[in-house]
C-alpha cells in the first residue's frame, strides 16, 4: 500500500510541476512592430468581435510564473460577481530563461533574466539565445494595451483593470507611475484606468523619507544608514532604468497621485521569514513582512502627498495568508476587480458622417500620403505619437492634387494618430497609421 501511495505521489507532484510554472501559452502578442512574442492566457479569443465586452481585467503572476493560476482566479471571481460575460481576462506569461530551454520555444519569444521583468528590465539576450531587440516589460503592457484597444474587436470597452499578485504587485506599484498609454486612451478613448496592487515584497518611494524603526505612520529621511543602496530603484527614485526615466521625477510623482489605485494583502501574510519575501537591506527598510510594509506604504502615501480622497486605500482580506486565489475571492476584493462602469461610450470624433479621406501606405517609410482631402473644410493637420505627445502639424490649403504628402523619414518606428481640424474648429477625422523605417 505504500509503494502505491508513493507511486500516485510521484503522478501527482510529475502533474502539478510539469503544468505549473513551466506551462507556456500558444497564445501571444506581437510586441512593438518586430515578430518577438509575448506570450498570454485568456479564456476568450482576442481575434473574434464581442460587444458585450466592458471591462478588461490583466492579471500578473509573480516570481513563480505561474500565470494560468492567476488567469483562473480572475476567472473565479467573475463568475462569483456575475461578471463574466461583460469581462476580458488576459493573464501575461513573462518567460524565465529556464522556460525558454524547457519548453524549446522559437527564437521570437521574449524572456527574463530572474526578477527583472518586476520593475520594468528589458527582456534578456544570451549567447544561447540571442535576440536582436530588447524590450522593457513594461513597453510590452503598453503593448497589450494598445492592441486591445485598437485591434477594434470590444468596441464598448470603457475599463481596464491591472492587477498583479506578490511579484504581479510590484510590477503594477511601480508601472502605475510611468505607464505611458493611460493618458492617451483615458482621454481620447474614455478608458477609466483601475489599479490593484496586492501583496508586493516591496514599494516604490518617492523620496528618501522612510519608516522610523517601531512605528506604521512614523517617516524620516535616515540619519545614518549602512544600507547606501536603499533610495535606489526599485525601492526609490534615484538610478531608475530607462522605461521609467522616461518622464520626469516630478510627473512620474504627479501621476501616481492621480492614479485610481487600490492596495491589498491577507491579514495573515505576515510572515516576517517567508520563503519570497525580499529580505534585503532597502525592503527591510520599509517593514519586515508584506502586511507590515503595505499599511506603511499607505500610510508613507499620505504623509507624502496629504489628501488622496478616494484613491490609495488599503483593503485587508481577512483570514488570507500570501495566496492569490483565496485572497482574489474574498467578499471585499472582488468588488474593486469589477467596480461600476459609469463612462458613457463617447461620440463619434467627426463632425460629418462620409468621409472619403484615406492614408497610405500604413505601414509605411519615408513619406504619407493623404488623398481626397479638398472635399473637406479642412485647416489644420496635427500628428500625434501613441502616447500623446505632438509630433508636427501644418495648415492646409487646397491644391490641384487633392492630396498631400508629409515626410515622415524622421519618425521613429511605432504606431500614430492624424487629426484634421475644420475651419469651424471642430475635430473632423481621426485616422491612425504605422511608421516603420
Amino acid at each position: 500500500m505504500r509503494v502505491i501511495n508513493i507511486f500516485i505521489f510521484l503522478i501527482l507532484f510529475s502533474y502539478f510541476k510539469l503544468f505549473s510554472q513551466n506551462e507556456v501559452s500558444g497564445k501571444y502578442f506581437l510586441v512593438g512592430e518586430s515578430e518577438y512574442k509575448i506570450t498570454y492566457f485568456s479564456p476568450s479569443n482576442l481575434n473574434f468581435k464581442n460587444n458585450n465586452i466592458k471591462r478588461l481585467v490583466i492579471v500578473l503572476h509573480g516570481n513563480n510564473r505561474t500565470a494560468i493560476t492567476r488567469q483562473n482566479d480572475i476567472i473565479q471571481a467573475a463568475n462569483t460577481e456575475n461578471k463574466y460575460l461583460e469581462t476580458l481576462i488576459i493573464s501575461p506569461h513573462f518567460i524565465g530563461t529556464q522556460e525558454l530551454i524547457d519548453n524549446n520555444l522559437d527564437d521570437f519569444h521574449l524572456y527574463w533574466k530572474d526578477t527583472g521583468w518586476m520593475e520594468g528590465s528589458n527582456s534578456n539576450s544570451s549567447g544561447a539565445y540571442p535576440r536582436d531587440e530588447s524590450f522593457s516589460s513594461y513597453e510590452v503592457m503598453d503593448d497589450i494595451i494598445s492592441q486591445v484597444i485598437l485591434g477594434e474587436n470590444f468596441p464598448n470597452l470603457r475599463q481596464i483593470v491591472l492587477t498583479g499578485f506578490s511579484g504581479g504587485g510590484q510590477f503594477i506599484n511601480r508601472y502605475a507611475s510611468s505607464n505611458r498609454v493611460h493618458e492617451i486612451f483615458e482621454n481620447e478613448f474614455n478608458i477609466d484606468f483601475r489599479y490593484i496592487v496586492a501583496s508586493p515584497s516591496s514599494y516604490l518611494y518617492f523620496n528618501d523619507e522612510r519608516r522610523i524603526d517601531g512605528t506604521l505612520d512614523q517617516f524620516e529621511t535616515p540619519i545614518s544608514t549602512n544600507c547606501g543602496t536603499f533610495d535606489n530603484y526599485k525601492y526609490g527614485t534615484k538610478m531608475l532604468n530607462q522605461y521609467m526615466k522616461f518622464y520626469s521625477i516630478d510627473t512620474l510623482i504627479n501621476r501616481y497621485k492621480r492614479r485610481k489605485i487600490s492596495y491589498g494583502v491577507g491579514s495573515r501574510d505576515n510572515n516576517p521569514n517567508s520563503s519570497s519575501l525580499d529580505k534585503t537591506c532597502p525592503a527591510m527598510y520599509q517593514g519586515n513582512h508584506r502586511l507590515e510594509r503595505a499599511t506603511v506604504f499607505t500610510n508613507y502615501l499620505k504623509h507624502f502627498y496629504g489628501d488622496l480622497g478616494e484613491n490609495h486605500k488599503l483593503h485587508i482580506a481577512q483570514g488570507v495568508y500570501h495566496n492569490s486565489t483565496t485572497f482574489y475571492n474574498r467578499i471585499n476584493i472582488r468588488p474593486l476587480l469589477f467596480p461600476e462602469i459609469i463612462n458613457e461610450i463617447p461620440e463619434p470624433l467627426y463632425i460629418e458622417k462620409n468621409y472619403k479621406i484615406n492614408i497610405y501606405p500604413s505601414p509605411g517609410s519615408y513619406h504619407l500620403i493623404i488623398n481626397n482631402i479638398n472635399n473637406h473644410k479642412i485647416k489644420k493637420i496635427t500628428i500625434f505619437d501613441m502616447y500623446g505627445r505632438e509630433i508636427k502639424n501644418f495648415s492646409y490649403t487646397k491644391n490641384s492634387n487633392n492630396r498631400i504628402l508629409v515626410n515622415t523619414s524622421k519618425l521613429s518606428d511605432g504606431l500614430y494618430f492624424i487629426f484634421f481640424n475644420t475651419f469651424e474648429g471642430s475635430l473632423a477625422k481621426k485616422l491612425k497609421f504605422i511608421v516603420r523605417n
